[in-house]
């Protein structure tokens, strides 16, 4: 196994616009195992608690994108259910089960749609799709 810090996430609902999520903390394990298992934990303020629980009443899978180790790392895509929701003081945690997806292509095509989408278009649009990479130069 090996565990990295999860620095960023952000929901994926389906026809949806993504919602990012102010993270205090967090992990992200792979787990290394012939059905390419993760796990992702993380904790977010308890203002979240009903939101994942709703979720979880909703929905079986979700997708999530995950920014691991360093803020400026392209995002993983990662098909996701929702193991566990727990209070914690003011705090609570989210325990994600997860499989990765196609990684760089994926994410390079989602965040262009989703820029398109937003109504990006020329310079404007170039600009918004290098912020989006981690690239600001």
């Amino acid at each position: 196994m090996k565990t990295f810090k999860l620095v960023s996430l952000q929901l994926l609902p389906d026809n949806q616009h993504p919602t990012e999520l102010h993270i205090l903390d967090g992990l992200i394990i792979n787990k290394e195992n012939e059905a390419n298992t993760w796990l992702i934990e993380a904790v977010v303020d308890y203002e979240h608690f009903n939101l994942f629980k709703e979720i979880t009443a909703d929905t079986d899978k979700l997708t999530v994108s995950c920014i691991i180790t360093k803020k400026d790392n392209i995002p993983a895509y990662f098909d996701a259910t929702i193991a566990d929701v727990r209070k914690m003081d003011q705090f609570a945690s989210i325990l994600f089960r997860a499989k990765i997806r196609n990684r760089r292509r994926e994410a390079v095509e989602f965040l262009l749609d989703t820029l398109v989408d937003e109504g990006y278009n020329g310079e404007d649009l170039k600009n918004a799709f290098k912020e989006g990479l981690g690239s600001n130069k």
